[in-house]
Parts: C-alpha cells; sequence; structure tokens
C-alpha cells in the first residue's frame, strides 16, 4: 500500500485516477464482508443470514477483482504510451475502468443492502463502503471519458456511452449526486 500511494503521488504516469477508483471500489467490497461476517451468526439478523453469507462470497470476489483492476488500469495507461495510442490500447485503457465502474455499482447495491438489513452496529463501516464505491463509480467513469474523444470508431463509441449511461443511471437509482 506504501509503494502503491508513493507512485501514485510521484510524477510516474501510472498508476493515476482509475488505479484509485479500483482500489476505492475494493475497500468497499471489504467493508461489505466485514458488516457481513458480523452479521452472520448473530440472533437478531437470523432472518438475514443466508443472504449475507451470499453477499459475503459475493464481497470477497468483487475485492480480489477490483484489487486487480487497479495494476490492469496502471498497465492499459502504459500500453497506451508504449504504443504510441493505438486504438487497441485507447480502447482496453477505457474498458478498465468501466469494467471498474460496473463491479463497483456491484458493490454499491450490495453496501446499501448490507446498510439496511446488516448488523447496525457497522452502519457506520456500510455507509463508508457506499461513498467509497460512490467515489469509485465516479473516479473510474471519468477515466471512462477522457479516453473517449480518442476512440475512432462510432460503433464503439456508442457502446461504450450507452455502458457509461447505464452504470450512471444505476449509481443515481441508489445515491443523489
Amino acid at each position: 500500500m506504501k509503494k502503491f500511494l508513493k507512485d501514485l503521488s510521484s510524477k510516474k504516469p501510472a498508476p493515476g485516477g482509475g488505479s484509485a477508483s479500483a482500489l476505492a471500489g475494493a475497500m468497499a467490497a471489504a467493508l461489505v464482508n466485514k458488516v457481513a461476517i458480523l452479521t452472520i451468526g448473530k440472533g437478531k439478523y437470523k432472518d438475514v443470514e443466508e443472504e449475507f453469507k451470499q453477499l459475503s462470497n459475493r464481497a470477497i470476489k468483487l475485492q480480489s477483482e477490483l484489487f486487480k483492476l487497479a495494476d490492469k488500469d496502471a498497465k492499459a495507461f502504459m500500453d497506451v504510451i508504449k504504443t504510441k495510442s493505438s486504438q487497441e490500447a485507447i480502447k482496453r485503457a477505457a474498458e478498465v475502468p468501466l469494467e471498474t465502474a460496473q463491479k463497483s455499482l456491484a458493490v454499491l447495491k450490495m453496501a446499501c443492502y448490507a446498510s439496511e438489513h446488516g448488523n447496525q452496529n457497522l452502519r457506520s463501516d456500510a455507509f463508508c463502503a457506499i461513498e467509497l464505491t460512490t467515489a469509485a463509480i465516479y473516479g473510474a467513469l471519468e477515466n471512462v471519458r477522457a479516453n473517449l474523444p480518442y476512440i475512432k470508431d462510432e460503433k464503439y463509441l456508442g457502446e461504450l456511452k450507452d455502458k457509461v449511461d447505464q452504470v450512471l443511471n444505476g449509481t443515481e437509482s441508489l445515491v443523489k449526486p
């Protein structure tokens, strides 16, 4: 983590905002898992125990995937530099943060559920997860948008914009910006 923060705050071209967004999403998933595992086995929450077991498994999976996306994002950006902005590299540099946003939206949905139905002693952790995922989504989508002017394939560009809109609509249905 120290190395990541050092690199993030340096003059190096990567990691940047896309990687930071992915890490924020991973931290949010870890917090959702914390709420889940501290809800499971509590008599007061017996009626939602099975849901929280499933939630825990999904949170662990998403945490791992988002953590890996932090590195993938940095590599995707470096590929843009190395290939002198090839269309393939630019598309990948847009796809990775889109994936971060999509996975973070899944975490956001789980965090909202955890805040309402989970162990209320951990409600602040669930709220923190909500805020982290919101930042992860908006940060990642801004990284997608940064690549849009450089994509020449109009059909692909339209599909990408539609996916961005889907994530935005999903996010805004859960939190008011």
